[in-house]
């Protein structure tokens, strides 16, 4: 009776018993706990359940339904169902922690379950996980079945959360998880919305992530996990970001089919994987683009933990866009295929790629084609804005070294207007061609190209025939760094050589341009942007014709700046140094050395010159205008008061015009004239003025040459006529006073038309004089003689010592000089009064006379044969004393050069002294008087031809030695 009532008394007390039981292991163990057994039996049990602080539990089940079996002296559990369970964990430092159910589950965990033993089926229904993390609180909710050790089936749906870190931020919505087991295989899916998420530079905004997966259930006795795993994923985003890269409507997709092996240290995964990215719109870096698609498939893809993770494949990579605009760059489409081998490990990624790109589009960073570009600009800006290209040998290659991008085969650009451009690899660099389609021709070889963000740039060497701006028929050869992106920059690192045919100005073209053009402190030498133009540097041994002005410009050096901004040309250059030489056909000045600045704004070019002699002697300063629009401008010269000085300037050092103007020339001159065009045409004239200068001439010693010259045209050279200059007086062979020359400039050729000189109490007129200004023509002209005085003319002669000639002529004597000789053409000279002449026997030859003798009061008789020794001798007597009454003389150039004049003297015998023939009747009997010299008696008839010749260039010539020996400087010993 006692057992039974002891029995019946356990009995009744059962439930206080077990739940004194539990909650006392439960202490036992350090955990503080409350259970309300509501049933509890040989076969199960029913109880509510509390584990952790009363305030805040870390363990709550609204019932516990326990089922187990009495075995022997032990039970044995063999169900378990937590309704509405809710635990609270933390997740904090990466430690997953229960609370103070950590012992309990760390001493399970220390103890496996036996082999034999049976495990219970566990069911969570409606149970709730409370998570709390460093980045913020997780709230999961979750329906579960567990038997013989799997995990049967699992309905999970997470709270919305947000969850923030340092570098990472994520907002969800409600999400769901589910996953089920059938037999070995286990099929879960995920699905969650995400509202926002950032990690790193990725970001995404109104999201949704979907998975769904097949796998092998994980053999946790025999450590394994092999089978068939078929993997699906995709995250849609409204916005996606990676970096400056934005993705509008985008979807990823991505699917993996293979086998699974190992367990998870040595895990190791293989098989087929492709993934698809889609894209409404993208916001690249720097620019936009339409709709996006890109494709990656790998056949043997191959991921293993052994060692290190790993992941090894063959991948194939496929694009293709629409509406690309990357700065001024639009792409209508644009498709690449790229195929190879990559890898990544230990956190590292590489790849090998080789493939294919092509697109249709246009670059519009250099503008519309405008009424101001040169046929070559026009032809790339119409080039570059429509146009196809494709590179068939395209290799990417990516690792430590970053990304590489290389060709195996030539790329091409084709214009949609004609024309190629021809990238091609040529040993470690490329080679770039340009031709056809009125392109510039452009031969360049490419050291190194990179791509950089919204554009690239290429280093090397080039060589382009091109028209830019007024520069026409323009070839460059350059080396430096071509950079495009926003526009094209070229800058130099070596000096460029420039040639250009002509430098365009309207009907006043430049010719004929070479030179450098060398870097200035980095600044780019061409800069290309939008429909503008900007040409930069240095100029060095730069070198043009100016055909309008006749002149040449050489070894020029300077800053240059040329372009064209909003449509209108602008340049500046700043002349350090220049030779500008004459190129019209008659020259006007010797060269110079020039320095300036000339400027170019609002369609108007102005310049400010200064030259110098070659010695550095300033000597004149020139202003120009020129408007570009019209073709109309001028330029004014002015040397100002020039002052010349023995040993100092000279004006032989200015011009060959002034070549007369012997040195030393002391004195002062100024010159200042301008010219003028408009179109074709061009008008110019100037005014000399010597104040004074005494200078040496070919004529002699030149003093006191004073007066004005006008030029009416200085291209070419021309005076008005009826000038005058005046002489004081000339140290000629006869000195010259009061010398004036009345003159004009034209044709080529100093025109005197009037002039005069005082010489021997008579005077020299000109009847007309032209002198050449070229090198190889004649001088010609007629002088005027009018009651000269010839006798300080024989005197100054070089057989003055053996003639004395006491003559007044007058008289026309036309001539023509070239050089120092000189020619006399049917000249004729008389004498207006009676004089004389005496000429000593020694200067004569080939002497021949006429005549016979009568006796004194006797008829005449004619005479035997005389002898040609008396009459000779008589003539020899007549020109050694001869008063005249007339004289002619001819003056006429032989062929040999020498100077012939024929003297035609009708007079009578003079000597000091009288003279008479005296003879005896037996002298006229015997008539030998003859044999004898007898004089010639005074007050004979003369009729006298006088033929002589003078070498009259070696008498120049002598002359002109002596004025120059007279003007040298003395010699030093």
């Amino acid at each position: 009776m006692a057992i039974l009532v002891a029995a019946l008394a356990l009995y009744a007390a059962r439930r206080v018993i077990a739940r004194e039981a539990l909650t006392g292991w439960l202490q036992s163990k350090g955990i503080a706990s409350e259970a309300e057994i509501e049933a509890f039996g040989l076969t199960g049990a029913t109880a509510r359940l509390r584990i952790g602080d009363p305030a805040n539990p870390d363990f709550t089940a609204e019932r516990v339904e326990v089922g187990y079996a009495l075995r022997g002296f032990g039970v044995e559990v063999g169900s378990v169902k937590l309704t509405r369970p809710v635990l609270r964990a933390s997740l904090r430092d990466g430690r997953l922690s229960a609370g103070v159910l950590d012992p309990l589950i760390e001493e399970f965990r220390r103890r496996p379950p036996r082999p034999e033993a049976t495990k219970p089926r566990i069911e969570v229904d409606d149970g709730e996980l409370r998570l709390a993390t460093d980045y913020g609180p997780v709230r999961l909710t979750a329906d579960a079945l567990v038997n013989d050790g799997k995990l049967m089936s699992l309905a999970a749906a997470s709270a919305p959360a947000r969850l923030r870190g340092r570098d990472f931020e994520v907002v969800t919505g409600p999400g769901v998880l589910r996953l089920t087991t059938r037999g070995a295989r286990a099929t879960a899916s995920l699905g969650a919305p995400v509202g926002e998420a950032r990690a790193g530079g990725a970001a995404l905004t109104t999201g949704r992530l979907r998975i769904t997966a097949e796998a092998p259930y994980p053999d946790l006795q025999k450590k394994r996990s092999d089978g068939p795993v078929v993997l699906r994923a995709s995250l849609t985003g409204q916005r996606m970001a990676l970096g400056e890269q934005e993705l509008e409507d985008a979807e990823l997709t991505a699917a993996f089919t293979g086998d699974s092996a190992g367990w998870i240290p040595d895990l190791t995964v293989r098989g087929r994987a492709d993934a698809e990215l889609r894209a409404g719109s993208a916001d690249l870096a720097g620019g936009t683009a339409g709709l996006i698609r890109a494709g990656l498939s790998t056949p043997d893809l191959v991921w293993t933990r052994k060692g290190g993770d790993a992941v090894a494949a063959t991948v194939r990579l496929t694009g293709a866009a629409q509406a690309i605009a990357v700065s001024d760059l639009r792409l209508r489409t644009v498709s690449a295929t790229l195929e190879g081998p990559a890898a990544w490990r230990r956190g590292e990624a590489e790849a090998r790629l080789a493939g294919g790109l092509e697109g249709r589009g246009g670059w519009m960073g250099l503008g519309a084609p405008t009424a101001a570009d040169s046929a070559e600009i026009a032809a790339v800006k119409r080039g570059v804005r429509s146009f196809r290209a494709a590179a068939t040998g395209l290799t990417v290659r990516f690792g430590k070294a970053g990304l590489q991008l290389g060709l195996t085969g030539p790329a091409r650009l084709n214009p949609d207007a004609g024309g190629e451009a021809r990238l091609a690899p040529r040993g470690a660099g490329w080679t770039l061609t340009v031709a056809g389609g009125g392109l510039p021709k452009v031969d360049a070889d490419i050291r190194r190209f990179v791509l950089l963000d919204g554009g690239a740039t290429a280093s090397g060497r080039v060589k382009a025939a091109l028209s830019i701006g007024p520069i026409q028929g323009g070839v460059f050869d350059a080396s430096g760094t071509l950079r495009m992106g926003e526009g094209v920059r070229f800058t130099g690192d070596r000096c460029a050589s420039v040639t250009a045919t002509r430098l365009e100005l309207g009907e006043n073209d430049v010719e004929g341009l070479s030179g450098r053009l060398c870097p200035v402190a980095g600044e780019p030498l061409l800069t290309l942007n939008g429909g503008d133009w900007r040409i930069a540097g240095r100029a060095e041994d730069a070198a043009a014709t100016v055909p309008f002005l006749q002149a040449r410009v050489a070894e020029a050096d300077g800053r240059i700046v040329m372009g064209l901004a909003r449509g209108r040309l602008h340049a500046t250059a700043a002349i350090a140094d220049a030779m500008v030489a004459d190129t019209g056909p008659e020259t006007r000045f010797h060269p110079l050395r020039m320095t300036g600045r000339a400027v170019l704004a609002r369609d108007v070019w102005t310049a400010d010159l200064a030259f110098r002699t070659p010695a550095g002697q300033p000597v004149a300063t020139a202003r120009l205008g020129h408007q570009s629009l019209t073709g109309a401008g001028g330029v004014e010269i002015d040397t100002g008061l020039l002052a010349f000085a023995e040993g100092g300037l000279q004006p032989e050092q200015l011009s060959p015009l002034a070549a007369a103007v012997g040195s030393p020339a002391v004195g002062l001159a100024r010159f200042a004239g301008q010219l003028q065009w408009a179109g074709a045409g061009l008008t110019s004239g100037g005014t000399l003025t010597v104040p004074r200068l005494d200078f040496t001439s070919p004529a002699g010693r030149v003093s006191g040459l004073s007066g004005e010259v006008v030029f009416t045209s200085l291209a070419p050279l021309t005076a008005a006529p009826g000038q005058e200059l005046r002489a004081e007086a000339v140290d000629a062979v006869l000195p010259l006073t009061g010398v004036t020359a009345t003159f004009g400039l034209e044709d080529g050729g100093l025109l005197i038309s009037g002039g005069e000189a005082a010489v021997g109490g008579g005077r020299v007129t000109v009847e007309s004089v032209r002198i050449p200004l070229g090198p190889d023509e004649p001088a010609r002209g007629v002088l005027n003689f009018e009651g000269v005085q010839l006798h300080d003319i024989v005197e100054a002669s070089p057989f003055g010592d053996r003639v004395e000639f006491d003559a007044r002529v007058s008289g026309r004597v036309p001539f023509e000089a070239k050089g120092q000789q000189v020619r006399i053409l049917g000249g004729s000279l008389r004498a207006i009064q009676p004089g004389r002449i005496s000429i000593q026997r020694a200067a004569l030859t080939g002497v021949s006379a006429e005549g016979a003798v009568a006796t004194p009061g006797a008829p005449a008789a004619v005479a035997p044969e005389p002898s040609t020794d008396t009459f000779t001798d008589f003539a020899y007597q007549a020109m050694e004393n001869l008063a005249f009454d007339t004289l002619d003389a001819t003056i006429e150039s032989r062929p040999d050069g020498r100077l012939g004049v024929i003297f035609h003297i009708v007079g009578r015998h003079d000597p000091p002294k009288r003279q008479e023939i005296r003879l005896g009747l037996m002298d006229l009997i015997r008539r030998d008087f003859m044999n004898r010299k007898l004089p010639l008696p005074s007050g004979t008839g003369v009729n006298l031809t006088l033929d002589t010749t003078l070498n009259l260039d070696d008498l120049l010539k002598d002359f002109a030695e002596y004025q120059r020996l007279r003007s040298s400087p003395p010699v030093q010993p």
